[in-house]
């Protein structure tokens, strides 16, 4: 069967399927040991592919990450929403909308000598071994989340720019709803990015051999991962001085405690599924 991959490539495709995805349980589904050893993610190998595929799939791999993140490893469109599918029979919920605007793809280029380059055009070669694919296939899928992240972020800081511009224009009331949903959407944002904090941290099983420290941090520069952190931080100290600027404009003590409720009665929700 033709699957239409170049085998002298690795192709990664990663896709941001949920807010968080279930190990626990599709690791129990697929009867995987959660053990001592227990990662960010969980992987099909080749053998568990083929089952799902139901036909040889060599040098195929799949990564599903704790934060929502899926890496596919040598698929074709088809075979990404063969297994999709599969998800959806182990009752996975998963969200198409995030899907379609948050995915990102690389390839990495081998030799005959069984060298890979990390990307085209890279002049440094290593040794193709398993964790060269898994180290990769990581290292997208935190540029992928990252990505969202980055978008939520602007989304919010739009919106609070706007309304802090009205307020000094006195256009809105401390009570003002609107005001209380912005400043909510704002405490939600901070708290489902709590988890992203150690986004970028280098997991413990790339760090055992000097040649896996020098991937993982060789493809974090090419995803410009620390410089897009280190924008992110600035931006959400901004988004900190625009609310806390906000709260210290009431007039009167009742109409802030009275925005204070509103804000914690639309935060709470979302922020008890969080933490549960």
């Amino acid at each position: 069967m033709n699957t239409g991959v170049d085998m002298d490539k690795v192709i990664l495709n990663t896709y941001k399927v949920a807010t968080r995805l279930p190990l626990a349980q599709i690791a129990l589904f697929i009867r995987l040991r959660q053990d001592v050893g227990w990662k960010e993610y969980i992987k099909f190998d080749s053998a568990d592919i083929e089952k799902i595929l139901k036909y040889a799939s060599e040098n195929k791999a799949v990564y599903l990450y704790k934060y929502g993140c899926i890496t596919f490893i040598n698929f074709n469109q088809d075979e990404i929403a063969i297994f999709l599918e599969y998800l959806r029979t182990l009752f996975v919920d998963l969200d198409y909308e995030l899907l379609s605007k948050f995915n990102e793809n690389h390839e990495m280029v081998l030799s005959r000598e069984a060298y890979v380059n990390l990307w085209e055009g890279d002049e440094v070669k290593f040794p193709y071994q398993q964790y060269v694919d898994d180290i990769a296939a990581t290292v997208l899928a935190k540029s992928t989340e990252l990505y969202k992240i980055e978008t939520e972020l602007s989304e919010v800081l739009d919106e609070a720019g706007t309304f802090i511009m009205q307020l000094n224009k006195g256009h809105l009331s401390a009570n003002s709803k609107k005001v209380a949903s912005t400043l909510a959407k704002s405490i939600r944002f901070k708290y489902r990015s709590i988890e992203s904090i150690r986004l970028l941290d280098r997991p413990s099983e790339f760090k055992k051999t000097i040649e896996s420290r020098q991937i993982f941090d060789k493809l974090s520069e090419y995803f410009e991962l620390n410089e897009r952190y280190t924008a992110l931080s600035n931006q959400m100290d901004i988004l900190d001085s625009i609310t806390g600027d906000y709260l210290s404009f009431g007039s009167k003590q009742s109409e802030r405690r009275l925005l204070l409720f509103e804000i914690l009665l639309l935060a709470s929700f979302p922020l008890l599924h969080i933490l549960s």
